[in-house]
């Protein structure tokens, strides 16, 4: 049974990665979609470093995976839900493996505070795109969607992360870039709160 999981460079996805990588011995794919849009000129920067850093540690301290990237450029106003964007990417990837017989499809998001109390039409909006990104591919089985830390709280997740992880994964939405690849969260974001409220905020990562 081979998984797919969309790699965001975020504490839960990190969190999610060790999870598909150590409660078996299936392979994994790591997929992560360099996402720039209007909200922030950095975060993508932040982000795309943040998942390097992930992938390095999870392959010394785990085991191996395949990892892959691919970019999104998006200037307008309105981008969505990156859960929807995600479900598009990973039915495109998961076609582009073939070979690999991917059956399962692992998210790693929570149900934080800014979802809004929509968590249910987030949810099924990312599973509708998914499986309509699947529907001329003509698999011989449906891949199954996952949610590794959907049950878990911010603070769980900073709990369960190895401590080297903890402050080098990424999680402002509007970093300020301080230069040689270091980020200072803008600390007034939505998740700059929600890091707070777990006590675990990083003055740089």
């Amino acid at each position: 049974m081979t998984t797919l999981l969309m790699l965001s460079g975020g504490a839960d996805s990190a969190a999610a990665l060790i999870k598909v990588l150590t409660e078996s011995h299936d392979p994994v794919y790591a997929h992560h979609i360099i996402i720039s849009d209007s909200e922030s000129p950095t975060r993508y920067k932040a982000e795309n470093i943040a998942c390097d850093r992930v992938v390095q540690y999870c392959r010394e301290h785990y085991r191996n995976f395949v990892y892959t990237k691919s970019l999104w450029d998006f200037p307008l106003r309105y981008f969505g839900w990156n859960l929807t964007l995600c479900a598009f990417v990973g039915a495109r990837v998961l076609r582009s493996f073939p070979e690999a017989k991917i059956t399962r499809y692992a998210v790693g998001v929570i149900d934080e505070p800014h979802t809004l109390g929509m968590w249910n039409e987030r949810v099924e909006e990312a599973q509708a795109t998914f499986y309509a990104g699947l529907t001329t591919a003509k698999l011989t089985y449906r891949p199954e969607i996952v949610w590794p830390v959907a049950h878990m709280t911010k603070t769980d997740i900073l709990n369960f992360l190895p401590s080297a992880l903890i402050d080098s994964v990424s999680f402002c939405r509007n970093p300020l870039e301080v230069g040689q690849n270091i980020f200072r969260p803008c600390g007034k974001c939505i998740s700059c709160n929600t890091r707070k409220e777990a006590a675990r905020f990083p003055e740089t990562y």
